[in-house]
């Protein structure tokens, strides 16, 4: 009968023991989800000539929606080389940065958008942004983002050596063959490696924000910021096929 009891009240001792664990580990999850919560995050976005209009905006867009919903918990600029006005692709819009990349403030995250074949080639050939990518990434606490293209400027730093990251699907293969080092995931809307976050064409630069902010906000703010733009979070979708198989083909 001894022997019996010795053994209930021991489990009951493991049960409290256990039951203890969890309550902790829920707490702590709590606690860290208010901590994201209540958080400032301050977020970067890096312009250039002829950047895609697209890959500024969608962001953008989602992170100031993010602002108003979290009452002034999202905090966007702008930074480039100088103060010069940009235009986007085809000249449509004209954007004055806010901040050049050497007295622009501290943030969280960096935003490098992508631009046509053409002028990422240009940008990478003359390492225009390639040390300021990388001291930005050498920084504790930053994170970087790449919208399309723009995953070339931040693959060229070697940031995204023995990492999985994606592009935009017309350059994918050209963008495989140049960062052989990269593990290239493709019919995926974005890829998340912790301190990076690459995403492929476009529009999926959508999603990456989203997806951030559901990490620093809940999926409950992601979903209505989802909602109020009707726009459809997704992490992986099929990536479309061009006519004729055609891709991106760089030049010898």
């Amino acid at each position: 009968m001894k022997i019996k009891l010795l053994i209930f009240f021991l489990l009951l001792a493991t049960v409290s023991i256990a039951q203890e664990n969890n309550h902790k580990k829920m707490m702590d999850s709590i606690i860290e989800l208010d901590n994201n919560i209540n958080k400032v995050n301050k977020i970067a976005v890096l312009v250039y000539q002829d950047i895609v209009l697209q890959d500024v905006a969608g962001p953008i867009e989602v992170f100031s929606k993010a602002k108003k919903l979290t009452k002034g918990n999202y905090e966007i600029f702008t930074v480039a080389l100088d103060t010069s006005i940009i235009s986007t692709e085809n000249k449509i819009i004209k954007i004055k940065p806010d901040y050049t990349i050497d007295n622009m403030p501290d943030a969280d995250y960096l935003v490098i958008p992508g631009a046509s074949m053409p002028v990422i080639n240009n940008l990478v050939d003359n390492n225009i942004y390639t040390k300021f990518i990388t001291h930005w990434n050498n920084q504790k606490d930053t994170k970087t983002i790449s919208i399309c293209t723009g995953s070339y400027l931040l693959a060229e730093t070697k940031a995204l050596d023995h990492k999985k990251a994606t592009t935009h699907y017309f350059v994918a293969d050209d963008f495989s063959k140049k960062y052989s080092k990269i593990m290239l995931l493709k019919n995926v809307r974005f890829v998340d490696e912790g301190k990076f976050i690459t995403s492929s064409g476009i529009t999926s630069g959508i999603d990456a924000a989203l997806h951030i902010v559901g990490i620093h906000s809940g999926d409950h703010i992601k979903q209505m910021i989802s909602r109020a733009l009707q726009y459809d979070f997704k992490e992986k979708s099929k990536w479309p096929v061009a006519p004729n198989n055609m891709k991106y083909t760089r030049k010898n």
